[in-house]
C-alpha cells in the first residue's frame, strides 16, 4: 500500500463560515431541487421506478455520513432494498484505505474495491452502496481530505451522494463514548487544525479557544462538514444528492420517497458488542422498526434509547 503507520496526515479542509445556522435538510433539499430544475437536470425520485431498477437513485450511491450517524442503518436499508450494500470493508479490504490509495495514485476512488463475488456461484456483482468509508489509521475521509470529493465528481459524475445528519450535540456525545475515535481524529488526522506540516489557522484557533471538553469545537466541525458537502452538491449538478435528518420522525418515509425502497427497510442498528451483550435474545445487530412509529423512536432517543448506531462503546466505527 501507499501508507505506513507513520505516514504524514493528508491535508484537509472545511468551510470557515456559513455553517453556524445551517438550514434544515428539508430546507436545503428544497433549494437543491429548485437549482436542479433551473438547470434542466432530472430529479430521479420524481420518475417511475424502471423494471430493472432496485432503487430510483443513480448508482453507485456513496454515503458520506460521519461515524455515529447511521452508517450501518443505511447499509441495511439498501441491502433490504436489493442492492449490494457495503459497510466499512469489501472483500478486498477496508474501503477507506482503498479510496486513500486511489487518491494518491490518481485512480478512480473505488477502483479495486467496487465489486463483490458470490462465494457459492462465483458471480461478480458491482457494489452499489458504500457506507462508513473513513478510517483513522491511516487517516482518510473523502469528504474532508483535499481532492476526495473532487475525485468522486470526476470519476462518477452521475453517482448519488447521500448524507444522513443528526443533531450535532448528540453526535458529539455519541462519538465521545465510542472508544478513542476523537483522540485519533486529533492525533492521527490533525482534525484539530494542527498538522505536522501545516496549520489551518481557523480550525487551530477554534480548537485552542474551545473549552476543555471541546464539545463546541466538534459541533462546529460537524456542521461545517455538512456545509461542505452541500456546497459540493450544488457545484456538481450532474450528481444526485439526498440528505435526510436521522431524528426526523418522517425520516423512513422520506427515504422511501427519495429511493423507492420501502420505509420498512429502515432498521434499528447497533454495531458494537455492548448492545448485543445487553440483549442476549437478539441474534443480529439490526432490528426492523416494524410497527413502532418513527415518533416513538425519537421520543425513546430523548430518554437515552437510540437507533442511531451509537450506543456501543467498543468495536469499529459505524
Amino acid at each position: 500500500g501507499n501508507y505506513t503507520e507513520t505516514s504524514e496526515p493528508l491535508l484537509w479542509s472545511l468551510p470557515t463560515r456559513g455553517h453556524s445556522n445551517l438550514p434544515s435538510a428539508d430546507e436545503f433539499m428544497k433549494s437543491y431541487i429548485a437549482e436542479k430544475r433551473r438547470l434542466g437536470k432530472d430529479i430521479p425520485w420524481e420518475m417511475p421506478l424502471g423494471d430493472e431498477q432496485a432503487v430510483k437513485l443513480p448508482l453507485p450511491i456513496i454515503g458520506l455520513n460521519f461515524p455515529k450517524s447511521a452508517t450501518l442503518t443505511l447499509k441495511e436499508f439498501f441491502k433490504c432494498g436489493g442492492l449490494t450494500a457495503i459497510h466499512t470493508s469489501t472483500q478486498q479490504g477496508r474501503i477507506a484505505i482503498c479510496m486513500r490509495e486511489n487518491l494518491l495514485a490518481g485512480n478512480a476512488p473505488l477502483n479495486g474495491c467496487n465489486h463483490t463475488q458470490d462465494e457459492k456461484t462465483g458471480e461478480v456483482k458491482p457494489n452499489d452502496f458504500f457506507s462508513d468509508i473513513g478510517t483513522q489509521a491511516p487517516c482518510y475521509y473523502s469528504s474532508l481530505h483535499d481532492g476526495g470529493l473532487d475525485a468522486i465528481a470526476e470519476h462518477y459524475p452521475h453517482a448519488t451522494i447521500m448524507l444522513v445528519t443528526r443533531n450535532a450535540k448528540s453526535w458529539h456525545r455519541s462519538m465521545s463514548g465510542w472508544g478513542s475515535i476523537l483522540a485519533h481524529w486529533r492525533i492521527k488526522c490533525g482534525f484539530d487544525g494542527n498538522l505536522n506540516h501545516t496549520k489551518s489557522d481557523y480550525w487551530h484557533q477554534r480548537w485552542i479557544n474551545s473549552p476543555r471538553k471541546k464539545e463546541d469545537y466538534w459541533i462546529d466541525f460537524y456542521n461545517a462538514h455538512t456545509q461542505k458537502i452541500r456546497d459540493f452538491a450544488m457545484k456538481n449538478p450532474s450528481l444526485t444528492y439526498v440528505e435526510v435528518e436521522l431524528e426526523d420522525e418522517n425520516m423512513a418515509n422520506k427515504m422511501e420517497y427519495y429511493t423507492g425502497v420501502p420505509s420498512m427497510c429502515v432498521m434499528d442498528c447497533h454495531p458494537g458488542p455492548k448492545w448485543i451483550r445487553e440483549h442476549p435474545n437478539v441474534t443480529g445487530r439490526c432490528l426492523s422498526i416494524g410497527g413502532i412509529s418513527q415518533s416513538t423512536k425519537v421520543q425513546d432517543n430523548s430518554r437515552g434509547g437510540d437507533w442511531t448506531d451509537d450506543d456501543d462503546d467498543t468495536g469499529d466505527q459505524r
